[in-house]
């Protein structure tokens, strides 16, 4: 007897079965699906976001807000300084001194360990007058300072910042200044001195225009001599005690070169007397003279 096997439908063979169970698995899922709405992701807010640059300083980070401060420290009528400030070692500043009746000196610096100090200031080495001084620091230029330092300030300052920087026809300066008293020698009255000594040197001047006038007509050559003598004496005493007197070195500038003057007009009358003279020289020492004794 033959026995015949009868295959099993597909609908009833593994394989079509699992098919089926994960078909259907898929179509339940998009009829849930179908129900739902999808939100959109809502924008993000610029209020609320935080920026890269937050925190970070907009301005230049080499910005230098310049500060600066300066004592003074007084001793037997003479004056030294010392201070301190943000600018960079090495920095090169100038301290000047003067005062209302025509005192001023200088002195250079550099600034080291955020500080300076300066010499003492003296009139000729000798105690300044009692008086009220101005003080004023002053940094130049960039141009003129060591490249060390304009790395840092910037090749025209442009780093440096505050109340105490200031625009120059030349480029950005830094300056600052205050007002002292030094008590020291008594005050010297210079319009009382000043004229003084123009008196003398008139006199002088007179003195040897009459005796030129007087040889001109008859001269003594003996007599001359002596006259020359003598008057070259007394210029050259006159020329030391105006050197050497309590005026001010600008006051001093106007009046002594006269005392020169004086000296080279006698030469000029001697050359003329013996015939070499030359007016040209002689009138134009004679208005210097003029000209300074007024």
């Amino acid at each position: 007897m033959t026995i015949v096997k009868t295959k099993k439908p597909v609908y009833k063979r593994w394989w079509f079965i699992l098919l089926a169970v994960f078909v259907l698995a898929v179509a339940i899922g998009a009829a849930l699906d179908e129900g739902k709405t999808v939100s959109p992701t809502p924008p993000v807010s610029l209020s609320t976001t935080t920026s890269v640059d937050e925190g970070i300083d907009k301005g230049n980070t080499n910005d230098i807000n310049v500060e600066l401060i300066i004592n003074e420290n007084v001793t037997a009528g003479q004056v030294s300084f010392d201070g301190a400030t943000n600018l960079p070692n090495g920095t090169e500043l100038m301290i000047t001194v003067s005062n209302e009746s025509g005192f001023q000196a200088q002195s250079s610096i550099t600034v080291s360990s955020n500080g300076f100090k300066t010499e003492k200031f003296s009139d000729n080495g000798q105690a300044l007058e009692s008086d009220v001084y101005n003080v004023a620091v002053t940094m130049p230029i960039a141009s003129v300072q060591p490249d060390a330092v304009k790395e840092i300030i910037g090749e025209n300052s442009e780093n440096l910042k505050g109340d105490l920087v200031n625009e120059g026809d030349f480029g950005r300066t830094v300056s600052y200044s205050k007002s002292i008293k030094v008590e020291g020698a008594p005050k010297v009255e210079h319009g009382t001195m000043i004229k003084d000594y123009k008196n003398k040197i008139d006199e002088s001047f007179k003195t040897l225009k009459d005796t030129y006038k007087k040889h001109s007509k008859s001269l003594d050559e003996v007599e001359w001599a002596r006259f020359a003598r003598g008057f070259k004496q007394s210029v050259s005493k006159l020329r030391n005690e105006i050197d050497e007197s309590k005026l001010n070195q600008s006051e001093k500038i106007t009046l002594s070169p006269a005392c020169a003057d004086l000296e080279m007009l006698l030469t000029a009358y001697a050359a003329s007397l013996q015939g070499r003279g030359d007016d040209s020289e002689i009138n134009r020492l004679k208005k210097q003279i003029e000209e300074a004794a007024k």
